[in-house]
């Protein structure tokens, strides 16, 4: 059971839960029907959080993903007004600006690394904007691929907390899943491509993944830690970041010889 302060966001959670539920979606856990507009009551899901690391996991987060995204083909999901439209560029230029604005507090926990992370990015955005777009279906989007919204159980892969659900390109949601999963395999971006064919899907937009966006939203999100979360946080980003930054000029070379291919 989860309580909503905010009623429009639990209405739509509900919506995506009710209309998934009609079409018999089996990635999800059946929501139970409940009088108070705050709450979201499903049923109990025995499981644990899905691990990028392991090969098995990864395929069975795509898997459901993939039918995720294909469920346009039984639900007009643009025509639910409740959910709202999802733009990944605007969001990472969003993104972008905030890093910019809190130079101060982030040169302090990047010092160096700050002036190079601020550089890849702006590269990274402006090769995106010069890139002529492809347009792909719009459909339901998770809208937060992160490991832990992935249950995996004795039933399946489940997908948890459709909070950010929206209405979207499904392969900015393929980009955003390889960003999840990439530090976790050590940028090998091209055996990603070899072991997940829907990756495909996305060859056109392999630009985007030289945007740091895990590195900044994890940076970002650290400004926002009380000081004990900051001592145990430490170390972890101190880590991701250092890893990019080795990754990034093969990662570079990588994503121009896949799109060439």
């Amino acid at each position: 059971m989860k309580y909503y302060e905010d009623v429009y966001l639990a209405t739509k959670v509900k919506m995506v839960h009710n209309q998934l539920e009609k079409i018999q979606f089996p990635y999800h856990i059946i929501s139970e029907k409940n009088e108070d507009a705050h709450i979201l009551k499903q049923q109990w899901y025995e499981g644990k959080s899905a691990d990028y690391r392991k090969l098995s996991d990864q395929k069975k987060t795509l898997k459901a993903l993939k039918a995720l995204h294909e469920t346009r083909n039984e639900v007009d999901w643009e025509t639910y007004k409740l959910l709202p439209n999802y733009e990944l560029k605007e969001k990472w230029h969003r993104r972008f600006e905030r890093f910019i604005e809190n130079e101060g507090p982030l040169k302090m926990l990047l010092q160096e690394n700050y002036k190079k992370i601020v550089s890849i990015a702006a590269n990274a955005l402006q090769n995106i904007d010069d890139t002529n777009a492809i347009e792909n279906p719009k459909t339901l989007l998770h809208g937060d691929v992160v490991h832990h919204n992935f249950m995996m159980g004795e039933k399946g892969v489940k997908i948890v907390d459709f909070d950010l659900a929206c209405v979207g390109e499904y392969t900015d949601e393929i980009i955003l899943w390889i960003h999840r999963v990439l530090p976790n395999v050590s940028y090998q971006l091209p055996n990603l491509f070899e072991q997940h064919p829907y990756l495909q899907e996305a060859k056109h937009k392999l630009q985007y993944l030289r945007f740091p966006n895990e590195v900044m939203r994890e940076a970002l999100f650290y400004l926002k830690c009380n000081p004990r979360q900051k001592q145990a946080c430490y170390p972890f980003i101190q880590s991701i970041i250092s890893e990019a930054i080795q990754h990034e000029k093969n990662l570079s070379k990588t994503i121009e010889i896949i799109q060439e291919s």
